[in-house]
């Protein structure tokens, strides 16, 4: 079996205000305005990205329009891209796609599609982790619509053709065709488009639509009822970092540009999928929230170990148990956050609000499935990730695809039960396991219901005790079986002779 570390643990940021505290990673005082504007219509942000003059890392800077026929939009930096979210925890820019169509008379077309040059946003990145980490993978792709076209896309500063997809539009034909952004590290795109000579295939001609698209959002039947609207609007994802230096070893040489300056921060090295280095992020270290790019801006979190009441636990026929929840207070931490799309039918549980959950075992297994898109080679994750400390991760993957092994934490049981405030096994007929991977590597701990007991070992009185005697295919008893508080007796049958009488008696 091929290990693949990919590891789907977020951590959910707090509100950080204005500061004026010195860093402890930087001896650097950095001051926050107390003005800095943090929301454009429905779109809140928070630094590095900022609009007011000294509220924005330079590249974050952001513009609001404020149009009197409609609601503030947001856009990036020059105003051509608009923005729809930005994740400070996933890393994530989500934007208006950019798009092309061209009419039913236009033989070709040469346009740029969308320039990130000189920006400190990428279409296709991921992210290699230090501390309590994971992969983020970006993932876009172009989307052609129309008959008898060929779409070529073209680095608009080299004028270098790196792919080409075409529709063909005859009754065996495809009047759709993607290409795949994944492998390809590029700032800018432009696109051409060619129409073929359409006589030949006795169809009439069509406009033609290109846009971009994220592609862990749509699927390819979410592309096709887009095609066949008027207006095109679609998101695609940009990730972001920061890129002063290529690395983090070689930005902490440099602690007055530095962008960790949370004195609980960790340093990420960004690259893309021809592992070349772009830049760097940062996160708050494990068991902290909140913003690394703040002093003081990363808090120590709390975990729940107790439920709130009335929490759902059931969603599209899937048990939801502790420390997995639906609802704020119902699960552990955010590592353990899912959520249940009712607006399906029937309703979805998801993770990461994109992966389907098939299953949940409390004996460490999460079963995923991709609903959006198909799924791509891991070989790109086998090379780089491996490189990752075994002891740093908490969700890794260890079937083809989508089934991973959960652990609550990437510590050991004796570490954990330093804390008994957080320690997740609370039951008193609970016991703790620290769980290895194939190479013998620690990658944390789970915990079990005792032996004679079953149930949910993460919550107080979960564990409850086995009536062995009424399951006697799994628990032998040759003679009479008498449950006991955490184990059963069994009474073995013994024959005598009783005087002449010769009579056969079971004891």
């Amino acid at each position: 079996m091929v290990w693949v570390e990919l590891l789907l643990l977020l951590l959910k940021l707090s509100s950080v205000g204005s500061t004026n505290v010195e860093s402890a990673s930087t001896k650097e005082t950095f001051t926050l305005p107390s003005n800095c504007t943090k929301r454009c219509g429905n779109i809140s942000f928070e630094y590095p990205f900022g609009i007011d003059k000294g509220c924005y890392r330079q590249g974050f800077n952001l513009t609001c329009k404020k149009d009197t026929d409609q609601p503030p939009r947001l856009f990036l930096g020059d105003g051509k891209l608009e923005v729809t979210r930005i994740d400070l925890d996933t890393r994530k820019v989500h934007v208006k796609t950019p798009n092309v169509t061209i009419g039913a008379d236009v033989k070709f077309i040469n346009v740029p599609l969308v320039d990130l040059h000189n920006w400190p946003y990428s279409l296709t990145s991921a992210e290699l982790m230090l501390r309590n980490t994971y992969l983020i993978t970006t993932y876009n792709g172009l989307h052609v619509s129309g008959c008898s076209a060929i779409a070529t896309l073209v680095d608009p500063i080299t004028n270098e053709t790196f792919d080409t997809c075409a529709t063909i539009c005859t009754p065996n034909g495809n009047r759709y065709c993607t290409i795949d952004l994944m492998s390809w590290n590029r700032t800018s795109l432009g696109i051409q488009l060619t129409r073929l000579d359409q006589n030949e295939f006795l169809v009439n001609s069509s406009s033609i639509k290109v846009f971009l698209y994220d592609a862990n959002k749509y699927s390819k039947d979410d592309l096709k009822e887009v095609t066949n609207r008027e207006s095109t609007e679609v998101e695609a994802a940009l990730s972001w970092y920061i890129k002063d230096d290529p690395t983090c070893e070689e930005a902490e040489k440099n602690m007055k540009s530095y962008a960790c300056i949370s004195s609980n921060s960790d340093c990420n090295d960004i690259f893309n999928y021809n592992e070349k280095n772009l830049g760097y992020s940062c996160r708050c270290s494990f068991n902290y929230q909140g913003n690394p790019y703040l002093p003081d801006g990363c808090q120590e979190t709390s975990s729940t170990l107790v439920p709130v009441k009335g929490c759902l636990t059931e969603c599209g026929g899937v048990n939801v148990s502790f420390p997995f929840g639906l609802n704020q207070g119902c699960y552990r931490s955010q590592s353990f956050a899912l959520t249940c799309n009712k607006t399906s039918n029937p309703p979805t549980l998801l993770f990461q609000d994109n992966y389907i959950v098939r299953n949940i075992s409390l004996e460490g297994h999460l079963e995923l499935m991709a609903p959006n898109r198909e799924p791509y080679s891991y070989s790109f994750f086998y090379r780089s990730y491996l490189q990752v400390p075994y002891e740093t991760r908490t969700f890794t993957q260890i079937e083809q695809l989508f089934t991973f092994s959960w652990v609550i934490e990437s510590q050991s049981c004796e570490s954990a039960r330093m804390n008994i405030s957080t320690f997740a096994c609370v039951d008193e007929h609970s016991t703790c396991l620290n769980t290895k991977s194939s190479t013998k590597d620690r990658l944390g701990y789970r915990c079990k219901c005792s032996e004679g007991y079953q149930g949910n070992p993460y919550l107080s009185n979960g564990c409850q005790d086995i009536d062995e005697c009424t399951f006697p295919d799994k628990y032998a008893c040759d003679g009479i079986c008498r449950n006991m508080i955490g184990s059963y007796n069994c009474i073995q049958k013994r024959s005598v002779l009783l005087g002449k009488s010769s009579k056969l008696w079971l004891i």
